[in-house]
């Protein structure tokens, strides 16, 4: 197979206390770093935000993307840029800049070591019974190269190049790494649910 797959239950993600309310990590690469040991080159999250005024911790040497999932956040870095955020918009950002926080929301958030990686991430909304094909990653990739899926809401399943199908469940993520040279990589996504499908799709690209 050309691709590596990993599949993360909801049941076993890391869940944490922050000082403004409650982090899951999906994800972290490699698998054996810790968060508060800064030693990773990436991590996946999902961040609630409870108090209306909060502090994010600066990570000097990481660069973020947070995308707001429910509710709406107002974004201030260094006092200079302010930033209004409702669902499912994103805003890119040092992760050394002094951020504050107003307002309560549910977030993803993905974080990237400058130097090693970079990222992006995108939603898509899947009608019932419908199928939407991931054009962004139909494209030429090196084998430094990680897709993310996050079933954020909805159960979907997963076609990877016509030959590989998976099931997420609501609240799952699939991890696809590239072992090989790569030049038509193909994803469809299938909403298995009564309701409007909601799935959270980042890539991440390794630096060497």
């Amino acid at each position: 197979m050309l691709c590596d797959y990993k599949i993360i239950k909801k049941e076993d993600y890391l869940i944490n206390e922050w000082s403004g309310g409650r982090t899951t990590q999906f994800s972290i690469y490699p698998e054996d770093s810790e968060y508060q040991d800064r030693n990773f080159i990436w991590r996946l999250s999902s961040a609630t935000v409870e108090t209306e005024s909060s502090n994010f911790t600066q990570l000097p040497d990481y660069n973020r993307i947070l995308m707001v999932l429910e509710g709406k956040l107002e974004l201030n870095h260094n006092d200079v840029e302010m930033i209004n955020l409702n669902a499912f918009d994103q805003n890119v950002f040092d992760g050394a800049a002094n951020t504050k926080c107003l307002g309560k929301a549910v977030d993803f958030n993905l974080m990237m070591r400058k130097d090693k990686c970079t990222g992006k991430i995108k939603a898509f909304s899947i009608n019932t019974n419908e199928k939407s094909k991931i054009n962004e990653i139909i494209g030429f990739y090196n084998n430094k190269f990680t897709l993310v899926v996050y079933a954020y809401k909805s159960n979907i399943e997963i076609s990877i190049a016509d030959d590989v199908k998976f099931s997420l469940n609501q609240g799952d993520t699939l991890l696809v790494n590239l072992k090989e040279q790569i030049s038509n990589f193909e994803i469809d996504l299938e909403n298995q649910s009564d309701d409007e499908a909601k799935v959270i799709i980042a890539q991440i690209f390794y630096a060497d």
